[in-house]
Order: structure tokens, then sequence, then C-alpha cells
């Protein structure tokens, strides 16, 4: 059973990891602040970088924080697709200027290359690194769990990098001590590399950022799984101009899905349905997917004939489906007949229900359309509800009524022939 998230219950996953975003938000802008604030008391240049790098990390924060909020609100006549853009144009204008300090960071270590490295409060230094560590540990522990309650990958990329920074941290406790004993080159080497990974996080987030803006696809492992539930849809035959784009935190999609042109609209629409609410039971990220349903002709069909005797295709056709003596499968390629086999009817002797049993039969050989002089009324609307088309014919000979259907020639069934003793014959297509 495909289980389909409520407005509802997609608005408290959204509150609760606007809540976590919001918290380590907060907690990482108020590390970066005693880091900074004790870095420059002291003259601790590595501290400082160690600064920038947490609110470099917080962009992330604050843009799922900000994302997860905005997301919240409902689109309106002027904003149709919501506001989930908003937290990629914010992300994109904080990348900005964390690439700025990066590389006045960056110029500020080579300056210092050759300086003799000075250090005041080394116990203060040390502290704030070690503490440095120890919350982003938690923090990480925090967001992940929250992450993977409310099915958010942003929240999740958010615990990853905070559990990076604890190994950074720990960096720079080591840094911190070895500049206190003035061991030449570190505070400058330090300092140059912590500023080229800053400069790298604000590279790569001001990329996604404007990708997103740009309505980027997503990744190919998201696309494939797409594709995987589209194909595993009863119903569709085919698909076609597969697109996803991103906006903020979710996915919005659509793709050309290909249907046997004889189904009806309320089909039609439960396939459609079928299709969107799969796609976003199994990709949480996904917001929306709009399904355009076109006709599908199939370039090899398979055909079934009631038939009173094997003769290939010079066979008598039965007149009525279900008491048929054996049924003739017709394969067509192209408009051209490729092969042909007969099976026996073992239910034609059955006093009730024999054109149900029939037409079990015949699914089992994977058919698509049913060629026949008269059918029942449970008969064909067991085939149709498995997308058998059935067609009319007034032939006698095989043969003749499989090249009336190649040159269009036959009659489409849409209700039985037999039906109270009386014979229905429906519209030519």
């Amino acid at each position: 059973m495909v289980k389909i998230m409520g407005i509802n219950e997609r608005i408290d996953k959204l509150k609760q990891g606007e809540k976590t975003a919001g918290v380590s938000t907060i907690a990482i802008i108020l590390l970066a602040s005693v880091e900074a604030l004790v870095g420059f008391l002291s003259g601790n240049i590595i501290l400082t970088i160690d600064a920038l790098h947490n609110a470099a990390d917080s962009v992330a924060s604050f843009a799922s924080w900000f994302g997860l909020k905005i997301s919240q609100r409902k689109p309106t006549e002027r904003f149709p697709y919501g506001y989930y853009k908003a937290e990629s144009l914010a992300t994109l204008f904080v990348s900005l200027f964390i690439l700025y300090a990066a590389f006045e960071l960056l110029l500020e270590g080579y300056s210092k290359l050759y300086a003799v490295p000075e250090i005041t409060m080394l116990l203060e230094a040390l502290s704030i690194a070690l503490v440095s560590a120890v919350v982003s540990y938690l923090l990480a522990r925090y967001i992940k769990k929250t992450g993977e309650k409310v099915d958010s990958q942003s929240l999740i990329a958010n615990a990853q990098e905070r559990t990076t920074h604890v190994f950074s941290s720990i960096i720079i406790f080591v840094a911190i001590l070895l500049t206190f004993y003035k061991i030449p080159y570190v505070e400058s080497i330090i300092i140059m590399f912590f500023s080229l990974v800053i400069f790298k996080i604000g590279i790569f987030t001001a990329k996604d950022s404007i990708f997103a803006l740009m309505d980027v696809s997503p990744s190919q492992e998201i696309e494939n799984k797409v594709r995987e539930v589209i194909a595993s849809i009863s119903g569709v035959e085919d698909f076609e101009d597969l697109k996803l784009r991103r906006a903020g935190p979710y996915i919005f999609g659509e793709a050309k899905v290909k249907i046997r042109k004889f189904v009806d609209v309320g089909r039609a629409h439960e396939i459609s349905e079928s299709i969107e609410n799969r796609i976003k039971d199994q990709i949480d990220q996904i917001d929306s997917f709009t399904i355009h349903i076109e006709p599908y002709k199939a370039r090899i069909q398979k055909l079934v004939i009631p038939i009173r005797n094997k003769d290939s295709l010079n066979s008598k056709i039965m007149d009525h489906f279900g008491r048929a003596n054996h049924f003739i499968f017709v394969t067509i390629k192209e408009g051209e007949v490729q092969s042909n086999y007969t099976k026996d009817n073992p239910h034609k002797l059955m006093k009730v229900r024999a054109g149900l049993s029939a037409a079990h039969e015949v699914l089992n050989e994977k058919v698509d359309v049913l060629i026949t002089r008269q059918i029942g009324e449970i008969s064909i609307h067991d085939l149709r509800d498995h997308l058998v088309d059935v067609y009319l014919t007034r032939r006698r000979i095989v043969r003749n009524a499989v090249d009336d259907f190649i040159n269009n020639k036959l009659e489409r069934l849409m209700e039985p022939t037999r039906k109270m003793g009386t014979e229905q014959v429906q519209t030519k297509i």
C-alpha cells in the first residue's frame, strides 16, 4: 500500500526541521562569536579562522532553517510554485560574504608566514577549541536524528558537515599549542589551509545556490528512482521527457506518460495519481510531480482470436469468445505478422463463467488485443480492466480479421455484444 503524507503531517515535519535548524544555527553563531572574541583578545588568528569556519557552516544551517520556514507558506496566485527558492537566494548572498572573508584571511595568513607567533590567553584559547569540538559532536547527533525523522536531506547534510568540524577543531587545538611554543610556520600554514577550506565551502555553496535558481536537475540517483517508479505502475506503456528541477529543499518534476489509447479518462486519471503518489512516497524531496498523458501505439502487439479449428491463419473464427475450441495468438510488428501459435480452451464446457475463465486464460499469455465475433459482459470488462483492447469482426477466417486490424478496419467494443440475448455493436473508430 502506498503511504501518502497528509498536509498536516507534512507541516508538522517541516516545523520540527525548522526548530532543529534554528537551534543549530543559533548555537553555531554563538560558538563562532565566542571563538572570534577569544581569538581577537589572545591575538590567535588560528582561532579566528575556526570562527569563520563555523560561520561558513552556519550558512548551511541558516539556509535549512530559512527553507523549512518558508516552505510552510502556501503558494499564492503570484507565487504558484511556492517560496522554496528564497532559501537558495539567501544562501547565495551569505556565501558571497564567506568568500570575501576567506580571501582576506588567506592574505593575512600569507603575511604571517615569516612572523614570530605571539599568543596570550593560552588556556582560554585551548578551552574554546575543545568546547567547539564537543559542541560540534553533540549538534551533529541532534541534527542527524531530526533530519532522519523528518526526512530532510539538508539537515542530514548539515549533520555530516558538523561531524567534520569535530576533527578540524582538534587540529586547531593542536595548532594553538604549537603556536604557543613558537614553532615556525604553523600559524601561517594553518590559517592558509583553513582559508582555502572555507573558500571551497563558499564556492560550492554559491554554485549550488546558482544552480537551484537556474532549475538545475538533481542527482542522477533521484532521476533513476523516479524512472523506476513510473515504469512499475500498471497501465504505463512508456514515458519520455522526464524533467526534474530543484527549488530550495524540494524538487518539482514532470513527465510524458504513454498509455493505451482506448483507456478512458477515469482510468487515465487513476494511473496519473498512482504515479504521483508513489513518487512522493518513495522520494521525500519531491513536492510536486506533473503527469502529461499521451496515447501509446505499440510497435509490437499480440492478438488473440477464438477459433474453431487449428489451421494457423486459415483457422475459422468461433462465434463466441468463451466457448471457443481454441485460441490463436498472433504477434504483429510494425504492421506485419511475425508469428502465431494456438492453445486449447480448457474452459469451453463450463456451465457458468466460461467467458471469465477464458479471459484469465488469455491474460496469462500477455495479450494486447482480442478480436472476436461475440463476447459477454463479464469477459469484456475483465479484459478491459487488464488493459486489453477488444475489437469486433464479422470475418470468418483469422487471416482476414488480422488484415482488417492492421488496416484499422475493425470496430472497437466498449460494451458486450451479448447482453440479455441482444447484440450491441459500438461506434466505429
